[in-house]
């Protein structure tokens, strides 16, 4: 039985209204970046228009890693910044949209493909306010080059590591909600920090790279963690998104965060097929390029810089 949402959510989610099959049809079309229902606008108009919204969510393609820039008013925050070399690519991309401070910088967790782009961030005249991370066992700590830069990044831009915990703030008119993982891993991908970004048009939820393993703790907390848009753990692996995560969880569409021709085969087949008994409405970075959800209506508007 499919447990895909047949939402009460306004079809503003797909940027338009329902008037009958023809306008539903043509609503569609406008979700998935055929067209634009706005007249001659383009894709790449629509996003441009989504990123000078007050709010908006834009899952921003850094090949095989992650990285997530939120916006509302005159705050943001940061998710994540892929890999080391893709560091440049992401600060051009917060200088293009007008990003001059951060208030929060948040690591998911400590692989260079969650970290690594951070470096040239906390490098850059870009002003942050704070920076969170999970708290890791020692024998799991890195001892890598990379890793050595980027904590005296972090000294350097004057900043100390705030441990990641089950808490609740705010920037600008969103809510951010984090919870950390405190179980005994052997992978660092299970102390991924979940983040939960709730909108006036909708709630999103970042997974970082949590496995099923760790699922299991995020269910136990036994909190609200019911989101539009789920942003897919480890990049669509087999071993993460679970089917009790995508129950409570009861998404609406999904995004991949993920590099195309990537060696390990993500997304995975079989992850794929958990969500699509959700959705089919799923982005993934390699296919479509940056995703952006803007937030200022009520209903999420979807924009996308390329065509599968």
């Amino acid at each position: 039985m499919s447990n895909k949402r047949t939402s009460k959510k306004k079809i503003s989610v797909l940027g338009t209204s329902v008037l009958g099959i023809v306008i539903l049809v043509l609503g569609l079309l406008e979700y998935f970046g055929v067209i634009s229902l706005g007249g001659k606008a383009t894709i790449s108009d629509r996003t441009e228009r989504l990123l000078n919204a007050d709010t908006y969510v834009s899952f921003i393609d850094v090949g095989q890693g992650n990285s997530i820039l939120i916006k509302s008013g005159e705050s943001s925050m940061l998710i994540d910044g892929g890999e080391a070399e893709m560091g440049r690519d992401v600060v051009a991309y917060l200088k293009a949209n007008n990003i001059s401070k951060l208030d929060y910088i948040l690591a998911t967790h400590q692989h260079t493909d969650h970290y690594g782009g951070l470096i040239d961030v906390l490098n850059s005249d870009i002003e942050v306010g704070k920076i969170i991370m999970p708290k890791i066992p020692n024998k799991l700590v890195p001892s890598s080059y990379t890793y050595t830069n980027f904590l005296n990044a972090i000294k350097n831009k004057g900043l100390k590591i705030r441990a990641a915990k089950d808490e609740e703030f705010s920037i600008g008119s969103v809510t951010v909600n984090t919870y950390a993982m405190y179980g005994d891993y052997s992978d660092l991908n299970n102390y991924s920090v979940v983040t939960k970004i709730t909108t006036k048009a909708g709630k999103f939820l970042i997974m970082g790279d949590l496995e099923t393993t760790a699922e299991k703790e995020l269910l136990s907390k036994n909190s609200d963690i019911s989101a539009d848009v789920l942003c897919v753990g480890h990049h669509g692996s087999s071993s993460s998104t679970g089917n009790n995560l995508l129950k409570r969880v009861n998404p609406i569409c999904a995004v991949i965060c993920v590099g195309a021709g990537n060696s390990y085969g993500h997304p995975n087949e079989a992850a794929l097929d958990r969500l699509k008994k959700y959705t089919d409405k799923i982005y993934r970075t390699d296919l479509n390029g940056t995703v952006v959800f803007g937030c200022d209506s009520e209903g999420l508007e979807v924009s996308f810089e390329k065509e599968e």
